[in-house]
């Protein structure tokens, strides 16, 4: 679905689904160098069970017209332009890697339709090594590789996915040419740049869930747990199996966990 904001174009895939604004929302935020593709298996199945489904593209992302935004709290700002845009209403973030980032400032400053906040793979902050950034900048492929080396654990290495013949991590590759140099590189400077993990933590007042991967090595397991250290009690799961790319890797899992939160918390 193309929209505009701020007189640009936006994009957002609705699961299979018309956008119906008078159903609660779930809304799936990606993270560094992805895009709404990262979602396709837990949007439609949200779709289909009586909730409207919102999964952006962030600007300079796939189908949403750039520039890259350069921080966080822009991200986050513009996530809200979204939801009034398209009057989305009684919201459920769902939310990965950078996308928690974005997930922890949008909730703890746009309170009023949201209903519940679900963390998966990350901490209160993701500092980025500086190799990364400066590959990311002037030697994309390199970059890409490094990313798609540590982002999956054992199932992704040994192209164990849900689908058969298919590959999470070639797939991950292709998404992430499409959102080089420039958008990638972006993306890992506003992570980098990011400091008020903690103040906006504290500031969540809705249900709040947090996912983590026992084998995650961009989101290690000490910093992950700073996060639900400042949070309000949130509901924690850590699925030991899975690499930092879990709702790639362990999708069932992954889906039955927001399932359960979501339908008990923002109800259809």
């Amino acid at each position: 679905m193309y929209f505009e904001v701020d007189g640009r174009k936006a994009f957002a895939t609705t699961g299979g689904k018309n956008l119906d604004n008078a159903k609660p929302t779930v809304m799936f935020l990606h993270g560094s160098g992805l895009d709404h593709s990262f979602w396709g298996l837990q949007s439609r199945f949200f779709a289909f069970r009586n909730y409207s489904v919102l999964a952006p593209d962030y600007p300079g992302h796939t189908n949403s017209a750039g520039p890259p935004l350069e921080t966080i709290e822009a991200i986050a700002d513009w996530l809200n332009d979204v939801v009034e845009k398209l009057d989305a209403s009684n919201i459920s973030v769902v939310a990965h890697s950078q996308g928690c980032l974005v997930a922890l400032e949008f909730a703890s400053r746009y309170k009023e339709r949201l209903r519940s906040v679900s963390f998966i793979a990350s901490g209160l902050a993701t500092p980025v090594n500086a190799a990364l950034i400066e590959a990311a900048e002037n030697n994309s492929g390199t970059a890409i590789e490094m990313m798609i080396s540590w982002g999956f654990g054992p199932a992704g290495h040994l192209h164990q996915g849900p689908i058969p013949g298919n590959s999470m991590m070639v797939g991950g590759r292709n998404v992430m040419l499409r959102n080089v140099p420039e958008t990638l590189a972006a993306d890992l400077r506003a992570c980098d740049a990011y400091l008020n993990g903690r103040n906006a933590a504290a500031a969540i007042d809705c249900p709040q869930q947090v996912i983590l991967a026992g084998k995650d090595r961009m989101a290690p397991r000490k910093a992950a747990m700073e996060l639900v250290e400042h949070l309000n009690g949130p509901e924690l799961t850590i699925v030991e199996e899975s690499g930092h790319m879990l709702p790639l890797e362990a999708p069932d899992r992954c889906r039955r966990l927001l399932s359960e939160f979501i339908f008990k918390n923002n109800p259809a």
